[in-house]
């Protein structure tokens, strides 16, 4: 049966639309299918480095250890001094600490590490303080001065930067070495000696990037012959004391002395009576910690 001229025109504008159509898609799929290869070429030409990684927050001042992770990062989000396994070992010592405040995923830089500081002997041991003035605002993980303050003004320097490993209201925990231990408790003892004395605290602004204070605080003769002949003390330690007495500041020494002779009718019932509150105290924070315990 003959189209009529209608019909024919319908249909050939149908098979026109379809041609058309097709064309079109020919070419969105070919576009689509360049894209995608080209896609893949970038991805192909993305390069990463294996780097380590901050796994969570960190302040200034802190330990590194076990905050490091490995990572693939991409070339263009990694700097020049980025630690890899190349430097891991050089910067990331047992005494690693944050020079500054960082962020969990930071890619972690050798200025980022602090390496200096004394590695752990094994005269070190975890010690409680709670005769010292604290701060009010310290907390733990953060870098104290112990300081004597004498009634006529001298300020001395006992133990220097010291890390908080704990802390409450009253208590500081430290890890302190055998010459500290003797230097801290002739410290404690002089300042319940003299009237008007201070034992306190004070807190690093910013413990990353500040390294300690010299310590100026002198102790006695007896501690200075006790520490000669304890063999707890390494070398070292002693070594240190020796160069605080040729600095030329033993004279610290006389006025800390005089300071004691003042004081010689109260100097002995105050060591009494303050040794006395410093182990009641510590009983008390000891029974409250066992008893802590019993409720778990």
């Amino acid at each position: 049966m003959a189209m009529n001229p209608m019909q024919k025109k319908a249909r050939t504008s149908f098979l026109l639309g379809m041609f058309l159509t097709l064309i079109i898609a020919s070419i969105i799929i070919g576009f689509l299918i360049l894209q995608i290869s080209k896609m893949k070429e970038e991805q192909n030409a993305i390069v990463y480095y294996a780097v380590y990684v901050l796994n969570t927050d960190v302040k200034s001042g802190d330990s590194l250890q076990g905050k490091l992770v490995k990572q693939d990062v991409r070339a263009e989000h990694v700097p020049n001094n980025a630690i890899r396994n190349e430097n891991y070992a050089t910067y990331m010592t047992e005494n690693a600490t944050a020079k500054i405040e960082l962020r969990k995923g930071t890619v972690a830089t050798t200025d980022m590490i602090n390496t200096e500081g004394k590695q752990l002997t094994s005269d070190v041991r975890m010690q409680e303080y709670n005769m010292l003035v604290l701060p009010s605002q310290l907390e733990e993980g953060e870098h104290i001065d112990v300081r004597l303050r004498m009634p006529t003004g001298e300020d001395y320097i006992v133990l220097s930067k010291k890390l908080v490993e704990q802390t409450n209201s009253s208590t500081v925990w430290m890890k302190v070495s055998e010459e500290e231990m003797l230097i801290m408790s002739n410290a404690i003892v002089e300042a319940y000696m003299i009237d008007g004395s201070l034992l306190y605290a004070t807190i690093y602004a910013d413990a990353g990037m500040q390294g300690g204070a010299s310590k100026t605080y002198i102790p006695s003769d007896n501690v200075r012959n006790l520490m000669q002949n304890n063999a707890n003390i390494v070398p070292e330690a002693y070594a240190g004391l020796q160069e605080i007495y040729s600095k030329g500041i033993a004279g610290h020494r006389g006025i800390i002395s005089s300071a004691i002779q003042g004081n010689q009718e109260k100097a002995i019932p105050n060591v009494q009576t303050k040794t006395k509150e410093e182990s009641e105290k510590m009983q008390s924070a000891r029974q409250q910690y066992v008893d802590g315990l019993s409720t778990y």
